[in-house]
């Protein structure tokens, strides 16, 4: 049942992240986490299960109802003695204070998030992950800063995580640092510089099933055209 109910939850994590089906999916979640957590608490399964709930309550910005779950999922990943997902956890906890404006305080999970995978040794479980979990922790770090006014800063931190989004194929990755680059162009009106990011964004987006993310872009690009003239 365990496994199934964990099953459950991966298959409709591209349908939370990529096409924003947060409201639809949301009774479905609670379903499966709630089962998870009475049936095996304290474990991997009820962690990743509390941690995918939270990122619902977050797009629908029930924060008190995400950072509790969060919190709980830190809980269960510890005591599963499952450092990744640990860690997981705490950078969500850190993706919910981006999004309350609380820049200094995601900054400092992002940190915390980052001693955690440290942890993890060469021979250890989760250690192949983590090349692409310090590319998703700069892509983050880079976010606080520009929430921080620190322009300069986020787009070296950016780029860093674009340049190994990019060497490993990761498209739909890629296309969220692209935004994220051209969201600090806008914060300092370079609307030239951030056009062509956007264009990239969208193309590296198409075959992605990424409306959500989509819709968010060419608003974006709209913005940028009309500070040209003509």
């Amino acid at each position: 049942m365990r496994c199934s109910v964990r099953a459950f939850g991966r298959a409709l994590w591209p349908l939370q992240l990529k096409a924003g089906h947060h409201d639809e999916l949301l009774s479905a979640l609670q379903l499966a986490s709630s089962t998870a957590t009475a049936r095996k608490p304290g474990t991997r399964a009820a962690g990743a299960l509390k941690a995918q709930l939270a990122h619902s309550f977050t797009e629908l910005r029930r924060y008190e109802e995400a950072e509790a779950l969060a919190l709980a999922a830190a809980a269960d990943e510890r005591t599963a003695g499952h450092v990744r997902g640990h860690a997981s956890a705490v950078e969500f906890l850190g993706l919910l204070r981006l999004r309350q404006w609380r820049f200094d305080e995601a900054y400092a999970r992002f940190d915390e998030a980052g001693e955690i995978y440290d942890a993890i040794g060469p021979d250890d479980e989760g250690a192949a992950d983590l090349p692409r979990a310090g590319a998703l922790l700069e892509r983050h770090r880079g976010r606080a800063l520009r929430g921080m006014g620190r322009h300069q800063e986020a787009r070296e931190h950016l780029e860093g995580a674009l340049r190994w989004f990019r060497e490993s194929g990761e498209a739909y990755n890629s296309a969220r640092v692209l935004t994220d680059l051209a969201e600090t162009c806008l914060d300092v009106q370079d609307h030239a510089a951030a056009l062509p990011l956007v264009d990239e964004a969208i193309a590296k987006l198409a075959g992605e099933r990424a409306e959500y993310h989509l819709v968010h872009l060419r608003a974006m690009r709209e913005r940028c055209l009309s500070r040209f003239p003509g």
